[in-house]
């Protein structure tokens, strides 16, 4: 004989959907069930009822009776001094009394001169003062902080361009405009060797934000390019603008683009991304034997060493290595 499996005893006379056998057709209509469906409901009502009680509790709506008998006990056992009666009384009477003077001094200024001298403002010069208070207007001295101040936060210098961009530092020359000693405005030469503002001619001019951000970034992709102009004058008359090819011998690579980026991360992965000269985290891969003089081995890793930006222009931008002795250099 089988028994019931949802616990009320008796035998078991229909299997049902879930492969559970019952004493009735459905498990709800089991006894057992039913009497735990019903406590569960109890339950339930009651924590609900005692849930709205707590909540009348702490908003002092409704107290329990052994709450309420305890308060009138103490409050039957405590007795009041008169000197402490009047001063509860006195207290509360300040309290109005306080309120009432505020509303009376409130309604009293409206209608007379503001200001701690008694001067009467224009509407003009209130809605001045609510904007100013509110920070939408600015004096002229508070304007003039305030550009110094962004100016200084925006403005590169030349001590932070020497320590974040090393190789643009050893390539232009830079120095702050003398005429304006506080500003610290930096200068460069122009490129064209004709110009007044050259270094052939030792003149400087000061660069845009915009001309100095692309310089920067042309140099840390290693690509030469986006000089320095005072003018488009001098941009159009210099030689080397819109060069793509170079005047001295071609330079149509052996290789394409995509081909030199897996030589160049095979060589970072293989160095674990260290420099071999001084141990900094490598940037740029240099060819031991210049690619100018040597163009077949441009790609083979074994000529090829990982190096920071700084050991980088040492080892390929002097010396040696230098692009004007290369260019100079003629093979027979």
């Amino acid at each position: 004989m089988k028994v019931c499996d949802y616990g009320c005893g008796k035998e078991a006379k229909y299997q049902l959907k879930n492969g559970k056998y019952c004493c009735e057709k459905s498990q709800n209509s089991c006894i057992y069930m039913i009497h735990k469906l019903r406590n569960s409901r109890i339950k339930i009502i009651k924590s609900q009822e005692y849930r709205e009680k707590m909540r009348r509790v702490k908003l002092g709506t409704n107290h329990s009776e052994k709450t309420k008998i305890k308060i009138g006990n103490s409050n039957k056992g405590k007795i009041v001094s008169d000197e402490t009666k009047r001063k509860i009384s006195n207290s509360k009477k300040g309290k109005k009394q306080t309120k009432e003077h505020i509303e009376k001094n409130r309604k009293s200024k409206i209608g007379k001169p503001s200001g701690m001298l008694g001067k009467q403002h224009s509407k003009k010069t209130k809605e001045k003062m609510s904007l100013v208070r509110k920070g939408r207007i600015h004096s002229e001295k508070t304007k003039i902080k305030i550009g110094k101040s962004n100016l200084k936060k925006r403005q590169r210098t030349i001590e932070m361009i020497n320590v974040k961009h090393y190789l643009f530092s050893q390539i232009e020359e830079m120095r702050y405009n003398p005429d304006k000693p506080d500003e610290q405005e930096i200068q460069v030469h122009c490129k064209n060797h004709n110009c007044l503002s050259s270094k052939e001619q030792g003149g400087w001019f000061t660069p845009t934000k915009s001309q100095l951000h692309e310089r920067i970034r042309n140099l840390k992709m290693s690509l030469d390019h986006s000089y320095f102009y005072c003018s488009q004058v001098c941009k159009n008359a210099c030689p080397l603008y819109n060069l793509r090819n170079d005047p001295i011998g071609d330079n149509n690579l052996s290789y394409t683009p995509s081909e030199y980026q897996t030589f160049r991360k095979f060589v970072l992965e293989r160095d674990e991304y260290t420099c071999q000269y001084c141990g900094n985290p490598a940037t740029d891969v240099h060819h031991e034997r210049p690619q100018k003089l040597e163009p077949f081995f441009a790609l083979d890793p074994d000529f090829a060493w990982s190096c920071c930006e700084k050991c980088h222009y040492e080892k390929g931008h002097k010396n040696e290595c230098s692009t004007g002795k290369l260019a100079n250099i003629t093979c027979d």
